[in-house]
Formats: C-alpha cells, structure tokens, sequence
C-alpha cells in the first residue's frame, strides 16, 4: 500500500471513530432530556437538546467526510 493511501485509511478511521463518538455523545445528552427532574428548567432541556443536535449533525459530517475519503481511495 502507499504512503497516500495509507494516509487516507488513517483518516477514514479517525473520521469514524470520532463520527461514532458524537452519536454516542449526541445520544447521551439526549437522555438528559428525558429526565424528568428538570422539565421545569427548560433553560436546560434547551441547551440539552441543541448540544445533542449539534452532536448529530457533527456525526452526519464525519459520515458524509468518510465517503469521500474512501471515493478518493477508490480512484
């Protein structure tokens, strides 16, 4: 394998790795929300879910990063 190629696996590993971690992350927070301790604050169901949106949307990035990384391996 050449060094290019090899640069690229790393970063399709890296790129799901961390694209896994965010929906891990975006699934914890969303947990949050669901205790019911603090419906009353929706200061914090808010930050709660727009972290856990965030998280989401980073995880869709990283997905969508590893397939073009494995379309410029596959050229």
């Amino acid at each position: 394998m050449k060094e290019y190629e090899k640069k690229i696996m790393e970063k399709i590993v890296d790129c799901r790795r961390t694209g896994f971690l965010c929906l891990f992350l975006s699934a914890f927070l969303y947990a949050g929300t669901l205790i019911p301790k603090f419906e009353d604050q929706q200061w914090k169901i808010g930050i709660l879910s727009m972290s856990s949106l965030l998280f989401v949307l980073l995880a869709f990035f990283f997905y969508w990063r590893t397939s073009k990384l494995r379309d410029k391996l596959e050229r």
